[in-house]
């Protein structure tokens, strides 16, 4: 057994009793999982970061037939300078898609949107982004149904709970991978097994040299 194999039955599982796999990654859930892990380090901005590459390689330890990756992304404003900060968030969240890209995943993105938030008065008090992936993760998993027989889930996300049971009700196997703080009572329930991301933090851990965004 080679070391790569070995990683995957201890840390994951093993493959071969799993059938096909599809692992799915909703980036915008699992890029916080770096203030679990580092919490010091990322009080106030993201220092340490989860790194898109071994990421990568976690998923290949179980030989997935494809895997996904869903993120969204700024958009370059051309009536702002270069070293805007909404043009390196632009350019960080493109970054970000490429890199998944190189390393084998199937990306799908989306233009993140700022949506206005009001205070219980109506007052307004800013923008949040907002680009959530839950339809197109639903599309693919429902379109794609009979190519896999195990789905790996990365996000803790009670939104898919529906979704998992419905398809653990059509014989196939959940595996969710989540930090415990952010996994929910939902998905645990439904998944036929719960993956802590805990232990998978010090493969997963990218130290960025340029400063953060």
């Amino acid at each position: 057994m080679d070391l790569e194999s070995f990683k995957g039955k201890y840390y994951l599982f093993n493959p071969e009793q799993f059938g096909n796999i599809f692992v799915f990654v909703d980036f915008g859930n699992v890029r916080p999982w770096a203030k679990d892990f580092w919490p010091k380090e990322n009080k106030f901005r993201f220092c340490k970061e989860i790194d898109i590459a071994k990421l990568a390689d976690v998923c290949n330890w179980i030989n997935p037939k494809k895997k996904f990756f869903y993120y969204g992304h700024f958009k370059s404003r051309l009536d702002l300078f270069k070293n805007h900060p909404e043009n390196i968030k632009s350019r960080n969240s493109i970054f970000r898609l490429d890199k998944a890209r190189g390393c084998g995943f199937l990306v799908k993105t989306k233009e993140i949107k700022m949506v206005p938030h009001h205070d219980e008065d109506g007052l307004f008090v800013g923008k949040a982004p907002k680009c959530n992936f839950d339809v197109e993760i639903t599309m693919d998993l429902l379109t794609k149904i009979h190519k896999y027989d195990t789905v790996v889930l990365f996000s803790g996300d009670s939104d898919f709970s529906g979704l998992l049971s419905y398809l653990k009700n059509r014989n196939k196997k959940i595996v969710v991978v989540c930090t415990r703080a952010r996994m929910s009572k939902e998905l645990q329930e439904v998944a036929d097994k719960f993956i802590p991301a805990e232990s998978l933090k010090e493969f997963l851990v990218y130290i960025k040299n340029t400063p953060p965004d």
